[in-house]
Formats: structure tokens, C-alpha cells, sequence
């Protein structure tokens, strides 16, 4: 058995991670499947914080009146090519993305929950939870800076529900938090998000599709059956 293990450094607001997230997993369930002896190794994703403060204004706003701010230099043609770009790519991992909505000053809140459900939960209820946050923006068109949502959302995935509102209504690892997204904002050194480091060393960015994690995982299990032989 190898265990490989993935770094994910990304923010909620951000339609790539989402899409990102899909591949990755499309990728592990491919590896599993069809190399030898893959069904037997052991993933290990460790959701790291970025964050990409679209949202200067201090309050939750909409989403297109915000974009209308951010992309006042693009042309109606770049817009709608972009926007073409992304719900294609989200269409063939299973996203259908939505635009409504409203978008909040920070993630903070978000990431921290994920960093609550990793001391209280099962590795594999964080990456729901993940899913869920981005599930609620990107296609639900709720505001996940609201601490209501967030709260909703993590009971949807077991979390206990007066732990999470005491954590969220506190100060609780915003410290941390923002600790982490400093190291992880120097890590991608300008790259942006997604970016993914696979077994620390092996380094991925932006629309990678499954195959090309699938290589990497390859890389690393030969590499790790290797120096097992040493």
C-alpha cells in the first residue's frame, strides 16, 4: 500500500477549484480502478486556504454588480467567452454553474469550518464539506460568508450543531487561518489558484484534467515502490 498525499490550495469564490476538485477525484477513482494494485493505496487531501479577496467592500454584495467593477475593462465578448469557458468545463465534471447570488467580503469563515471539521471529523466529511461550500456558491447562489449558511451547511455533513456555532460566532483559529493562507499564498508564489502539490513535491496548477493526475500518481507509487526496494 502507498499513501499519496495532495496539498489542494484553494479558495471557495473560485469556479477553477471547484472544477479542480471534480478532476482530482475523477482522477483518484480512475487510479483505483484501473492500475495495478491501485484499489489498495491510500489518498490523503489536505484542503489549504487562499485567499482571493474579490470582495473589498466589507459587506456581502451581488455577484454581477461586483463583477461589473472587477471586469469594467473587458469587453462584452471577453465576458461572455469566459463565462462559456468556465460552464463548459464545469458541465463535463457535473457543475452546472449558477451566477446569482451574493458574494461576501471574505472566505475566512468558510475555511475555518474546514479547519473545525479536520479536529472533528473523518477526513472523508471535510471533503463534503468542502463540496458542500462550493456546491452552495457556485450553484446554489447562497452567500457563505453568512454564518447562518455555513451553519446549515455543516450540520448537512453531521457536524454537531452547537460546537459549530460556537466556533463560528468566536474567534476560533482565525490566527491559523490566516497563518496558513500567508505560507500557501508564498507557495504558489503568484500562480494562483487551484495549485496542488502531490506527495510534496510534484506540483500542478490551474485546469488539469484527470489524466494528468493520473501521471502523477503513477510517478509517485513507482517512486514510492522503489525506494521500498532499497
Amino acid at each position: 500500500m502507498v499513501v499519496i498525499e495532495i496539498d489542494i490550495i484553494f479558495d471557495f469564490v473560485c469556479a477553477w477549484c471547484y472544477i479542480g476538485k471534480r478532476s482530482v477525484e475523477s482522477a483518484i477513482a480512475l487510479y483505483q480502478k484501473v492500475y495495478p494494485g491501485g484499489k489498495h493505496d491510500v489518498f490523503r487531501i489536505n484542503w489549504r486556504p487562499y485567499y482571493l479577496d474579490y470582495n473589498t467592500l466589507g459587506h456581502s454584495v451581488d455577484k454581477s454588480e461586483l463583477a461589473k467593477t472587477r471586469l469594467a475593462d473587458w469587453s462584452e465578448e471577453k465576458k461572455a467567452a469566459a463565462t462559456r469557458r468556465v460552464e463548459q468545463a464545469g458541465r463535463a465534471v457535473g457543475i452546472h454553474f449558477k451566477h446569482g447570488g451574493l458574494i461576501g467580503p471574505h472566505t475566512r469563515d468558510a475555511h475555518r469550518l474546514v479547519h473545525f471539521s479536520r479536529s472533528k471529523s473523518s477526513e472523508t466529511t471535510t471533503n463534503i464539506l468542502v463540496e458542500k461550500i462550493l456546491e452552495a456558491y457556485h450553484e446554489r447562489e447562497r452567500d457563505i460568508s453568512s454564518l447562518d449558511v455555513l451553519g446549515q451547511i455543516a450540520l448537512e455533513v453531521g457536524l454537531e450543531k452547537i460546537e459549530v456555532a460556537q466556533w463560528l460566532s468566536s474567534n476560533a483559529a482565525v490566527d491559523n487561518v490566516n497563518e496558513e493562507a500567508t505560507v500557501f499564498r508564498e507557495k504558489v508564489a503568484g500562480a494562483g489558484v487551484p495549485c496542488y502539490f502531490i506527495q510534496g513535491h510534484y506540483r500542478l496548477e490551474g485546469a488539469q484534467d484527470a489524466n494528468d493526475f493520473m501521471e502523477v500518481f503513477v510517478k509517485v507509487k513507482e517512486e514510492e515502490e522503489e525506494r521500498r526496494k532499497q
